[in-house]
């Protein structure tokens, strides 16, 4: 799917598969902060019931499809290491004092 389709990151699908798998197996529900259960039910994805939260047809199948990792950008990935004295320990931004 296309970030465009879904809006969701890493964690809110996993937030939506722990749902789902709390509603197979009636198990303890899963905590949910009160921006993250707007969210959700803004987008169609949950449903409160008496019962507890519940998840919609389109919940479902987000939940049921696979996370796309995004990849970093190569130039993030290869930085160089900070400078470092003879204990190891970082050293400062080495810049020169105006004074």
């Amino acid at each position: 799917m296309s970030s465009k389709n879904n809006p969701l990151g890493t964690q809110e699908h996993e937030i939506l598969r722990a749902i789902a798998r709390t509603a197979a197996t009636a198990a303890l529900a899963v905590p949910l902060s009160s921006t993250q259960r707007l969210r959700f039910e803004m987008l169609g994805l949950i449903e409160d019931r008496a019962d507890g939260i519940r998840l919609t047809e389109r919940g479902r199948a987000l939940a049921a499809t696979p996370t796309e990792t995004p990849q970093a950008a190569p130039d993030l990935q290869q930085h160089a290491a900070p400078p470092r004295d003879r204990r190891g320990r970082r050293l400062g931004l080495r810049r020169r004092s105006p004074f």
